[in-house]
């Protein structure tokens, strides 16, 4: 690695070229070995990674290698067609590529012998076994799990280069403790540092994120760690219930675009769960199947810019192709006066629509002394999914979009004692949430507990 240490000093009007910004000319002049970034979003970590994947393809010794690695799939994609763009946009650049290939993991190989992966963790990081690398760009490094972590270290050829980028999220893990190693070259750009931050836009996002002092802003704009948040699911749990060979139809519906449940659907026992948005949020439907002891999803409606009339049709398409025993539906924003209008239908809608309240108490089943315990409704379902998983009984198709809301779900301990779910996209979740207290609700013996299983209070 000195001859590529002695190489990038001849060529730092390379840099110039690609146009950093000037709060990037340290970092990109770095010549540290290990090098951790806790950034804001929109500072340019991504640009960073870029122009350094570029010049290692360029300025790289013949059989060296470099690995850029993510978690996830979204967020590798446009990571590494953003490199492969800058080569194609030059003639003379693309000329240096001799072999690309994207399928089934990113691989270019270059003239001059240098080769660049680009790969996503997998489960338990079991893409990165088995490579032997010089150089390590990980992006996004906050989302990747202790697993995955664990497989990159060894992937890593002695004397190589690790530079790490991530946005904080208030987590006290691997990412974390790398922000604190001593040693290693640390920065921290806070979103405030691009030229195009606006005190316009500060105003905004302190709004949006609920203020200067909100954990969203904190992280996302700041760059810092912190109030310490915990991880509300384990991802590994959630990854060992994927069932990639699991054809379950999605539906993606925009205004007015018209909805026709499939058809064709077998007989069984099915379950609706539904979190409702309309202005800015987006709705998802979940529809699961009882096959116990497994609980599967079997297919998902996401709605944008519907309308509240055209959700309760869509709930009613479904239930004709599918026959829901139950369907649960977040009574948060309009989602009560749905389940009312549903209800309002007849004694059949009555009988299986349950509108949730999140924030609500619930008395679950009596202990044997004849004590009713309370739990809060929102935690409650959530251990319900946390159960399903850590029993390997729920089974989800592969879904991105879920795959990254679970990763970053999480929650902190108020003061009184209470769990605090931190605000996002949970929309999926909240859904999921939803469809496994339906079941819940339609399965508890009557005899023992109240027709519902559990009562709703409000606070």
């Amino acid at each position: 690695m000195k001859a590529m240490r002695e190489t990038k000093i001849r060529t730092r009007t390379f840099h110039d070229w690609l146009n950093p910004h000037e709060h990037q000319r340290p970092s990109l002049e770095s010549y540290s070995d290990r090098k951790v970034h806790c950034d804001g979003r929109d500072v340019g970590k991504t640009s960073e990674i870029e122009i350094a994947a570029v010049w290692a393809a360029l300025t790289g010794i013949p059989g060296k290698q470099m690995l850029v690695a993510t978690q996830f799939e979204q967020h590798l994609f446009p990571l590494m067609h953003r490199i492969v763009r800058r080569f194609e946009q030059h003639p003379k650049l693309a000329e240096t590529i001799v072999e690309n290939k994207r399928t089934p993991s990113w691989f270019l190989r270059f003239a001059n012998g240098f080769t660049l992966w680009g790969r996503i963790a997998g489960p338990r990081g079991v893409n990165f076994q088995g490579m032997h690398v010089d150089f390590q760009l990980v992006d996004e490094a906050q989302e990747l799990t202790d697993t995955s972590w664990g497989e990159l270290y060894q992937a890593l050829n002695g004397g190589g280069w690790r530079w790490v980028y991530g946005v904080p999220n208030g987590r006290r893990d691997t990412f974390y403790r790398m922000t604190k190693m001593p040693g290693v070259e640390q920065y921290n750009w806070p979103s405030t540092l691009n030229p195009a931050f606006t005190a316009k836009k500060d105003r905004e996002l302190k709004r949006l994120y609920g203020g200067k002092g909100a954990p969203g802003y904190i992280h996302h704009v700041l760059g810092q760690h912190g109030t310490l948040v915990r991880g509300e699911f384990n991802l590994d749990d959630f990854r060992a219930r994927l069932n990639e060979s699991l054809q379950s139809p999605a539906f993606l519906l925009q205004g007015v675009d018209r909805f026709e449940a499939p058809s064709g659907i077998p007989r069984g026992e099915y379950y609706l769960g539904c979190d409702l948005g309309f202005a800015r949020d987006p709705s998802e439907f979940v529809v699961y199947r009882a096959d116990e002891p497994h609980f599967i999803n079997v297919a998902r409606v996401h709605l944008r810019g519907v309308d509240y009339a055209r959700q309760t049709a869509i709930i009613r398409e479904l239930d004709r192709a599918y026959g829901f025993r139950c369907i649960g539906i977040d009574a948060g924003n309009n989602g009560r006066a749905v389940a009312h209008e549903l209800m309002a239908s007849g004694a059949n809608w009555c009988g299986r629509v349950e509108a949730i309240e999140f924030g609500a108490a619930i008395d679950l089943e009596p202990l044997p002394d004849g004590t009713v315990p309370r739990r809060r409704a929102k935690e409650f379902m959530t251990e319900l999914l946390q159960r399903r998983m850590a029993e390997r009984s729920l089974v989800f198709p592969k879904l991105t979009a879920r795959e990254s809301q679970y990763a970053a779900h999480s929650y902190r301990i108020a003061q009184d004692g209470r769990i605090v779910y931190e605000k996002g996209n949970d929309h999926l979740i909240d859904a999921d949430r939803c469809a496994i207290l339906a079941r819940y609700l339609d399965t508890q013996d009557p005899i023992i507990t109240p027709p519902l299983g559990i009562r709703i209070h409000a606070f």
